[in-house]
């Protein structure tokens, strides 16, 4: 069963650390401990973790020290900050650190996991659009790519026949919107759906050819047959598309 989310629980009392442990486990999430600051590091060092839940005063830990390193590698890992020594300036340097919460012990548990809840989402959230945003900046460099392209036929764009050929490529290309598991390289179906486009392209030329006698269109044309026709070759052995216009 997959966890709810992964926890780095640091604190050097084995009774806290060993009984909150617990109870977040019990609630479904993984979670790691450690007693002092060399084991923190080293946990979050070789760990992905979406919470950090810390003490502020561990051996080989000063005041918001492990805290101050871990914003310096990652600004979007929640923190939740545990002390049985809370001050001004602890808290001040937890705001100014971004730390989620600043509890103090004794910590009441339905309070502590209803903070877990919210970083936890939060984290999730922040990865989610991250994947989004990369997934997006793939697209854009993929179109800008095609505009380059296109953009060598100086054709008209305010012409009909142009206005439907776009049309066209859009409708077939099928774009899809995904969050997560984008693939690094084309599958065989993209370039059966690309393949289709193109044959439609030809095919709004073809019949335009006579309304728009232009030598840029015709080129096109001759162009794109050509590519339809170099994608037989290397895609031979799978299903091609039910049309096929040579």
């Amino acid at each position: 069963m997959t966890p709810a989310g992964t926890i780095l629980l640091a604190d050097d009392e084995d009774t806290f650390l060993e009984a909150t442990k617990d109870l977040l486990e019990e609630e479904g999430y993984a979670c790691h401990g450690v007693r002092n600051a060399t084991e923190l590091s080293d946990a979050l060092s070789v760990g992905q973790f979406d919470l950090l839940i810390t003490d502020l005063n561990m051996p080989g830990n000063r005041i918001m020290e492990k805290v101050s390193e871990l914003r310096e590698q990652s600004k979007v890992m929640p923190v939740i900050v545990i002390t049985g020594y809370p001050s001004v300036p602890t808290a001040v340097e937890s705001v100014r650190l971004n730390v989620m919460e600043y509890m103090i012990k004794p910590v009441n548990f339905p309070v502590l996991l209803d903070a877990v809840k919210r970083a936890i989402q939060h984290k999730q959230m922040l990865n989610t659009l991250s994947d989004v945003r990369h997934h997006a900046e793939a697209h854009v460099q993929n179109l800008s790519s095609l505009e380059e392209t296109l953009s060598t036929f100086h054709i008209p764009m305010n012409e009909s026949a142009n206005q439907e050929l776009l049309s066209n490529v859009v409708s077939n290309s099928q774009v899809q919107q995904q969050a997560v598991d984008v693939p690094a390289l084309p599958s065989m179906t993209d370039y059966f759906r690309l393949r289709e486009s193109v044959f439609h392209t030809i095919q709004v030329l073809q019949k335009t050819k006579s309304a728009f006698r232009s030598k840029d269109l015709a080129g096109l044309r001759k162009y794109l047959e050509e590519v339809l026709g170099d994608t037989t070759e290397t895609l031979k052995s799978h299903e091609a598309p039910t049309d096929n216009p040579l």
